[in-house]
């Protein structure tokens, strides 16, 4: 097995440093330039050498965000993915498909309401993949993950310097990058046909909760609350999108299917395992 990840980063390097320990060779095509590579199996790719990369593979693995026009990759490259012997495609979308739910749960038939650019874009991105992978007789599976978080990428918080947003009945889903990578990881090697898969750990939470959680793990003293509605005083509209999707996303498919159990069910249990990195 060869698995292609156009868009390689944070994401695709923990699905790669999962996979190629079992033997599995990743190529990675990235746009950075001085991107270091320190995993086993593992070979990086420019952007100039995508199709080199597709014809080596047999599976791709898709993380590069759509363009204004659509998904560059399909766009670009649609002849050279048929020509190739991958016959297997996985698509990294979001639950931002789905939009707002006024804090209801969300599972994988859930109504897809979104409503900003970047969401349709993904959405629009997901049925073109769709209607490819159907004609040409190739597995799809699309993977709407929530906000991810893990080892840097979570800021340094300091006594001070926090500000906390309240906003009553609001909830954000997440999940940990070890819990992707490793249900994501599933996926690939059991090349499952036309599903759909939310990943998201067990607890939507408001992100007041969130950072709560990290000034408890930090023992930070100072740090100031402000109200949803004082905050909307302050902000552009720019800044304001972000709070206007309500959902809880279920993950109730992935661990019914993959009979999976989560390394961190909450973000309780992912935030302690980040101390060092908080």
């Amino acid at each position: 097995m060869i698995v292609c990840a156009i868009g390689y980063g944070y994401l695709s390097r923990f699905i790669f440093q999962r996979l190629c320990r079992l033997g599995i060779t990743g190529l990675g095509i990235t746009s950075k330039e001085d991107y270091i590579n320190d995993l086993d199996n593992v070979r990086i790719f420019k952007r100039d050498k995508i199709k080199n990369a597709l014809s080596f593979s047999s599976h791709l693995l898709i993380t590069a965000p759509p363009q204004e026009h659509g998904c560059e990759i399909l766009d670009n490259y649609s002849k050279n993915i048929l020509h190739s012997n991958i016959r297997s495609i996985l698509y990294i979308s979001t639950t931002g498909v789905y939009g707002n739910h006024k804090g209801a749960w969300v599972n994988e038939n859930s109504q897809l309401n979104a409503t900003f650019d970047k969401d349709k874009k993904r959405l629009k991105a997901e049925n073109r993949w769709k209607y490819f992978c159907n004609k040409n007789k190739i597995n799809l599976n699309i993977i709407r993950i929530s906000g991810f978080y893990g080892p840097l990428r979570i800021k340094n918080f300091e006594d001070g310097k926090v500000k906390i947003i309240e906003k009553e009945g609001h909830f954000f889903s997440r999940v940990h990058i070890l819990d992707a990578a490793r249900i994501i990881s599933k996926i690939i090697l059991q090349s499952r046909n036309n599903e759909i898969w939310n990943i998201s750990d067990d607890k939507p939470t408001s992100r007041a909760e969130f950072l709560l959680e990290i000034i408890k793990i930090k023992s930070i003293k100072k740090y100031e609350v402000i109200s949803y509605k004082n905050y909307l005083k302050t902000k552009p509209e720019s800044m304001k999108k972000y709070w206007l999707n309500n959902k809880r996303i279920s993950n109730q498919k992935v661990k019914k299917f993959f009979k999976y159990q989560f390394i961190f069910p909450t973000y309780k249990n992912g935030l302690k395992n980040l101390k060092e990195y908080l």
